[in-house]
């Protein structure tokens, strides 16, 4: 596949940030050679914040959505009614309102009248907002860029905090290993490891350590960490093998 201008530059600028830290090895943690597993950067189980029937189910497993992606709707007829309705009466609050304005100007009107009048108004707006927003809560959208995984349910079925879709952020990924007790206090935030990837990609690739687990297991003497690892192209699958060496 041909590159990008855009991803080359990504990678030269990633390579140059990684080349600024020093690459540190599994032995500096008491241990040669440590397993680990490549993650999703963030997993979410999607449902709606309103109980429905669903409409329309706009995404497969196996596609790549953006943030603010419209995922699935529910059926909304009775929310887009009230919505105009609300909308009729802001446009008619506004039309009285202007009807009325000269009258106002010459004072013809009470203070009262008028501001019933401005009154009626911002109700109205504020009405149809309401109405708006009630309508947009029975569409879902994707939290973040990634990849739909699975699909729990179909259009036409009833749900109340029913999962419907579950989407995988895949760039970046992230890498979980267990630690022996022995290594607490000798990886850090910011550290850089070097990452044995298994099949299919088998590759090395550097990775940054983004958490440090501050609670030991004490059954097994051991704790986590997380590194982080990007995955612009997407080139590298969730759910690999790998090794810290």
């Amino acid at each position: 596949m041909k590159a990008t201008h855009s991803t080359l530059k990504y990678w030269v600028l990633s390579l140059a940030a990684l080349a600024a830290a020093p690459v540190v090895h599994a032995e500096s943690l008491g241990v040669e050679d440590v397993s680990c597993l490549v993650e999703p950067g963030r997993l979410a189980t999607l449902s709606s914040q309103l109980p429905g029937v669903i409409d329309e189910i706009q995404v497969a497993p196996g596609e790549s959505v953006s943030r603010g992606d419209t995922l699935f709707t529910l059926k909304r007829e009775v929310e887009q009614a009230s919505r105009n309705l609300e909308l009729a009466r802001a446009e008619y609050a506004a039309r009285r309102l202007q009807r009325n304005q000269r009258m106002i100007e010459q004072g013809m009107l009470s203070d009262s009248e008028a501001d019933e009048l401005n009154t009626d108004l911002r109700v109205a707006r504020l009405q149809g907002e309401l109405a708006a927003a009630q309508f947009d809560q029975r569409t879902s959208q994707a939290p973040f860029d990634g990849v739909i995984t699975q699909q729990h349910a179909e259009e036409g079925e009833y749900i109340d905090a029913t999962p419907v879709l579950e989407l995988a952020q895949l760039d970046p990924l992230q890498i979980e290993a267990v630690l022996p007790l022995a290594a607490y206090g000798t990886v850090a935030v910011g550290d850089v490891y070097e990452v044995a990837l298994a099949s299919p990609v088998e590759r090395r690739i550097s990775a940054e350590v983004s958490q440090v687990d501050s609670i030991i297991d004490a059954s097994s003497g051991t704790f986590v960490i997380q590194l982080r690892l990007d995955n612009p192209d997407g080139e590298i699958p969730a759910g690999i093998n790998c090794r810290l060496s």
